[in-house]
């Protein structure tokens, strides 16, 4: 949740069915509902522009990556992920939530 940001009203129109069960599934007031669903499309908009950007421009086409095809324990990009940097993801998950 994005706490301390600057709060804006809003006034729209929608779907009266699928408002009606956003509230009886999430159950709590439409301010929350709405920044969550806000906060879900956003996520999925940038998702789909990385994933857009990585089909242009893979990184094994990247000549200053100069990955190999196959990686390796070796290899920065292989093995396992490393603990700092799965604590760093949970961090920023649990933030988003």
């Amino acid at each position: 949740m994005f706490y301390g940001m600057e709060r804006m009203r809003i006034s729209t129109t929608v779907d009266g069915e699928r408002l009606a069960a956003a509230r009886a599934l999430f159950g709590r007031r439409d301010a929350e509902m709405l920044d969550r669903a806000l906060g879900a499309l956003i996520e999925e908009l940038e998702t789909q522009r990385e994933i857009a950007a990585l089909r242009a421009h893979p990184y094994e086409s990247d000549p200053e990556l100069n990955l190999p095809l196959i990686p390796s324990p070796d290899s920065p990009y292989g093995g396992a992920v490393p603990p700092h940097v799965l604590a760093l993801a949970e961090r920023r998950r649990a933030e988003r939530r």
